[in-house]
């Protein structure tokens, strides 16, 4: 569901793209305001025509453990790529979520990085403390600040407000028979069930979706197993701060049965 906010940043990167002016930006505010939807809707612009997106865009989670050996190899072969410019793509687009998560390390590749592709390729930083940030990087970037929307009377937590006043229960049938479809039980490699945890995430799914999964569908563990899995789930689930992390613990638990696992959950 589109809401219509932002208003004021939406025309703004609107004239960017009609002047043919679009510098690297960093959004910042906090979890929840919107980023994510604002950068997506502007690449969308950018490239309107673009079929095979992975050619123009690097989306790139920082939470996810890269550091200065990512930005070394992986950043610095996207940003010596060539790009078909016939559809009018003058720069190709690197995208840094959580951008705060690199090492000062890492950030000071990036600069470097930022230096030697500004002429072909564009930054577009997302964070909620853009002071966490090198200096000789925000120099160089357009900051546009995402404070929570106001929908109605109220400045709004758009993942809360999703949560409450949107998610039905067509939506979680539709989760649950995600899971049901796409994931298998006693595959044998954990990095399946890691997969399998990026491509929930995003379909949508979450780790609440895994538990009423394990709740009101059949699996092949015991009534005392499933008791117990639900019991251990709601006891960890809030030491976790990133949901794939928590949804792929969730997966290897209840798909892959890990003898020594469910032993462990047995002696909660």
């Amino acid at each position: 569901m589109k809401f219509q906010i932002h208003k004021a940043i939406y025309d703004k990167l609107d004239y960017f793209i009609e002047t043919k002016k679009v510098p690297n930006i960093i959004f910042y505010g906090p979890s929840g305001s919107g980023k994510k939807t604002i950068i997506t809707d502007f690449l969308s612009k950018i490239y309107p025509q673009t079929q095979n997106n992975e050619e123009h865009i690097l989306k790139v989670n920082c939470s996810h453990g890269k550091g200065i050996k990512f930005i070394r190899e992986e950043l610095i072969f996207f940003g010596k790529t060539n790009i078909n410019s016939k559809q009018g793509e003058l720069f190709k687009s690197i995208v840094l979520l959580n951008a705060e998560k690199l090492t000062n390390d890492a950030q000071s590749a990036l600069r470097r990085c930022i230096e030697t592709f500004s002429h072909n390729t564009r930054f577009f930083i997302v964070v909620e403390d853009k002071d966490k940030i090198l200096k000789p990087i925000l120099s160089r970037f357009c900051e546009i600040h995402v404070n929570y929307p106001k929908i109605g009377t109220r400045h709004v937590n758009l993942h809360k407000y999703i949560t409450k006043h949107l998610y039905s229960v067509g939506t979680e049938i539709k989760n649950l028979n995600w899971i049901e479809r796409n994931v298998k039980f006693g595959e044998t490699d954990e990095m399946y069930y890691l997969k399998k945890s990026e491509d929930a995430y995003y379909a949508g799914v979450s780790g609440l979706d895994i538990l009423q999964f394990l709740e009101k569908k059949s699996t092949p563990h015991d009534e005392l197993t499933q008791m117990r899995l639900l019991t251990y789930f709601d006891k960890i689930k809030t030491q976790f701060r990133n949901e794939k992390n928590l949804m792929f613990f969730m997966f290897v638990y209840i798909f892959m049965r890990h003898e020594h696992s469910l032993e462990n959950v047995m002696s909660i």
